[in-house]
């Protein structure tokens, strides 16, 4: 049986699959058509080191359950093909009936200083704070999370909603000057950075404008390289296999690094921002000081990226659009229910 790059969510083990194929066919783990095919052995080599940070334990979990909630490796959703991939790779058919731990412990105490810190921040000490996060870790991280996008690579979209249904002018797109710059997810007040986004509509989506309302969006390119700091769901960003001599120090960070990554996607409501945002302020200037051009997150209202760009010179201006927002959807959850 052979398996292909759908098999798994990783990009840097897509990549590599697509580098060592020489067939093309149906999938039969994923069941994909016409895509490249190995077979799982020829992964053997990649996936050794990885299961050196797990060891046999009775009161552990299934290697593949593990395996996906710390890396989130696999594209295949079930269990029992994760699993047959899984004893495929390693050729070791009784993978499965064994559980495993990981031989490392992860890292709690950074999470619970991020907590005090963030407390501090709001309620006691806003501009000398004594549990400010290590700038060292940070540094760290930059290989591991750095980004780089190339001149002309990529748009960004930066939306506003028309006053009076007045089209915006071109000089009014870009950043606001610092007289007007209010507080934001990542910039206090008075320091205005750029807020841009991957896709019109996620640029759209942000501004949370109303339906019938006309909007102008601005299409920005990178006239420079960009190096960006990437808090996007560490999971899937950084892959295990193109960083296996750090994988421990990866590991015991993970958790810290998808708090870091929430700290600027998680909703906010409105009425408690001015404190809420004060933490990811904190850490957006962090990442500027270690010198970074921005941040890219993901969105929470949509299914595109947003981007912080603290050196705006990079990006250059393009056409602007009018659009009107006809449809707007709305999710709930039910949290009490009360007679």
């Amino acid at each position: 049986m052979n398996c292909c790059p759908n098999c798994f969510s990783d990009a840097f083990l897509n990549s590599r699959i697509a580098a060592m194929s020489n067939k093309k066919g149906r999938c039969p783990f994923c069941e994909s058509e016409n895509v490249a095919l190995i077979p799982p052995e020829a992964l053997t080599d990649h996936f050794n080191p990885l299961l050196e940070i797990y060891k046999r334990d009775v009161n552990g979990r299934p290697l593949n359950e593990l395996m996906q909630n710390d890396w989130a490796i696999f594209g295949l959703s079930k269990m029992n093909r994760q699993q047959k991939l899984l004893n495929a790779i390693t050729q070791n058919s009784n993978l499965s009936e064994e559980n495993f731990i990981s031989k490392y412990p992860q890292d709690n105490v950074n999470i619970e200083k991020w907590r005090l810190f963030t407390e501090e921040l709001k309620h006691k000490n806003r501009f000398l704070p004594k549990g400010a996060p290590e700038k060292e870790l940070f540094i760290e991280f930059g290989p591991l999370l750095g980004v780089i996008i190339k001149k002309g690579a990529q748009k960004f979209y930066r939306a506003r909603v028309n006053e009076e249904g007045k089209p915006f002018k071109l000089r009014e797109m870009k950043k606001p000057p610092p007289a007007k710059a209010l507080n934001g997810r990542a910039n206090p007040l008075g320091v205005p950075y750029l807020y841009v986004a991957s896709t019109t509509e996620t640029s759209i989506a942000e501004i949370r404008g109303h339906k019938g309302e006309s909007v102008t969006v601005l299409e920005f390119s990178a006239k420079r390289n960009l190096e960006l700091f990437d808090l996007r769901e560490p999971k899937n960003t950084i892959s295990p296999f193109e960083w296996i001599d750090e994988i421990g120090f990866i590991y015991t960070h993970m958790p810290y690094l998808a708090l870091l990554g929430n700290e600027l996607s998680k909703p906010i409501i409105p009425s408690k921002a001015n404190l809420e945002y004060l933490s990811s302020q904190y850490l957006c200037e962090m990442i500027k000081q270690i010198g970074y051009h921005g941040i890219i997150y993901k969105s929470s209202v949509a299914d595109g990226n947003n981007y912080v760009i603290f050196a705006d010179n990079k990006l250059s201006a393009g056409l602007t659009r009018q659009y009107r927002i006809t449809e707007m959807k709305f999710e709930t959850e039910l949290l009490r229910e009360k007679e």
